[in-house]
């Protein structure tokens, strides 16, 4: 009796469904809170997530630019915490699609910050927008 082996196709279609996967990665200087976190450790104070390497650079951060695929960033590590994405006029959508992301993990608080319209002064609207919790919940706390 004799078994033959053939080697398999190398043109084998591909499903769909590994098409389309996504290799989720860590924002630059999101591995070391990862790290951090993984030890039980707790930032004193609120991560920035900023849209330019020059915002927030003081504080414990994460940097988006702009040509990053949010959809495919890890963000676990910021679940529980005080969350400040902090972005430039032009970067409005990227502060809103991080905001969408960054939900997704439940941070203790999330809250938006426009450093343009800080540095202009505009007594219209504030540069500060909370998203998470919800004003009623604050009012409700105090």
């Amino acid at each position: 009796m004799t078994i033959s082996l053939q080697k398999p196709s190398l043109n084998w279609p591909v499903s769909e469904s590994l098409q389309t996967k996504h290799i989720r990665k860590y924002p630059p200087f999101g591995k070391q809170l990862s790290e951090l976190r993984r030890r039980g450790l707790i930032p004193a104070q609120r991560i920035i997530v900023s849209t330019d390497w020059k915002l927030g650079a003081v504080y414990p951060r994460i940097v988006i630019p702009a040509d990053y695929q949010t959809n495919q960033l890890i963000f676990d590590y910021l679940a529980g915490l005080s969350v400040q994405i902090v972005h430039h006029d032009a970067e409005t959508n990227l502060a809103a699609i991080l905001a969408v992301e960054i939900m997704k993990v439940r941070p203790k608080t999330l809250v938006v910050f426009n450093f343009d319209h800080a540095k202009r002064g505009s007594q219209e609207s504030s540069a500060f927008r909370l998203i998470h919790p919800s004003l009623e919940v604050i009012k409700n706390e105090f």
